[in-house]
């Protein structure tokens, strides 16, 4: 089973603000030696307030680091495990986007976004401050408070969302249909070219279907070697359940994702701190 997180805790959205974002994740560090996590890769933008000490992250196996300092920053899409190091007195919170929940907030095309650099919001839109939001955050230390006033300050500017992105929302769920062509059946459910569909994917979530269906498969080899109790799992079989090539195509995704190969995985990250977005401890407070 999945590692539980000992520094983190998971707040769930409920109401309309749930179309826009996925969840909220307070990122804590009362005491003690430094620790280092790693996330896994999940394609969302992430809004990030940190209150506490700086934050070193990297991705993958790059030795190159940059830090979280405090303020708010954004990160993503977060196409490539991001680890961080969480030192004493580590403090942030931590808002994950829906497929194209950020762009209804920021209005801006994602398409430019690698993933790895570091965004100052307020330099995204000139519309409203986050720096100033930040400040009034800085004066509390109730975390379901700092959670209530993110939610609403969201809700006031968040946009209605454009009626070209309500067919890629639609046509989410043909993801998990194996037996079914997203982009076709999305383009023929909205009467769009396949082409259209692309290009929309790339503008308002960041990434392009393929890359979608490519990383859905592979979380789900994730929580398959994630769950199972072998010390070893053929690799073999997991080729064949998740319908790979073969073995080196299967290794070529744990490279892209995560910068190491399966039985590394297994050796150096399965139950040491690596974590998947959405998973760990749930608060009972829901935020709405």
């Amino acid at each position: 089973m999945e590692q539980e997180d000992k520094n983190g805790m998971l707040y769930t959205v409920d109401g309309s603000l749930n179309a826009v974002i996925s969840h909220f994740y307070h990122i804590y560090h009362n005491g003690g030696a430094p620790v280092i996590k790693h996330l896994s890769p999940s394609l969302e933008m992430l809004l990030l307030f940190n209150f506490g000490t700086s934050i070193p992250i990297s991705f993958n196996n790059s030795s190159s680091t940059k830090v979280i300092k405090k303020g708010c920053s954004v990160i993503g899409p977060l196409k490539q495990m991001l680890n961080y190091e969480l030192n004493e007195g580590a403090d942030s919170i931590v808002v994950n986007f829906r497929l194209s929940g950020f762009y209804s907030l920021f209005n801006v095309p994602l398409n430019n976004f690698d993933g790895q650099t570091v965004y100052n919001p307020d330099e995204l839109t000139g519309k409203y401050s986050w720096h100033e939001l930040y400040e009034t955050l800085s004066e509390i230390t109730d975390v379901k408070a700092r959670l209530t006033i993110i939610a609403d300050y969201v809700a006031h500017y968040i946009r209605e969302m454009d009626a070209v992105v309500q067919p890629l929302i639609d046509g989410e769920h043909y993801f998990y249909n194996p037996a079914t062509h997203p982009v076709k059946a999305i383009a023929s459910d909205a009467k769009l070219t396949e082409r259209t569909v692309q290009i929309r994917f790339q503008k308002y979530a960041g990434y392009s279907p393929k890359e979608l269906l490519r990383f859905l498969r592979f979380k789900m080899v994730i929580a398959q070697l994630t769950n199972t109790q072998e010390k070893m799992p053929d690799m073999f079989e997991i080729v064949t359940a998740f319908n790979y090539h073969d073995q080196s195509h299967l290794i070529k995704d744990f490279q892209q994702f995560l910068g190491t190969t399966p039985q590394q995985f297994i050796k150096d990250l399965k139950g040491k701190e690596f974590f998947t977005v959405g998973s760990g401890p749930k608060s009972l407070d829901v935020i709405e």
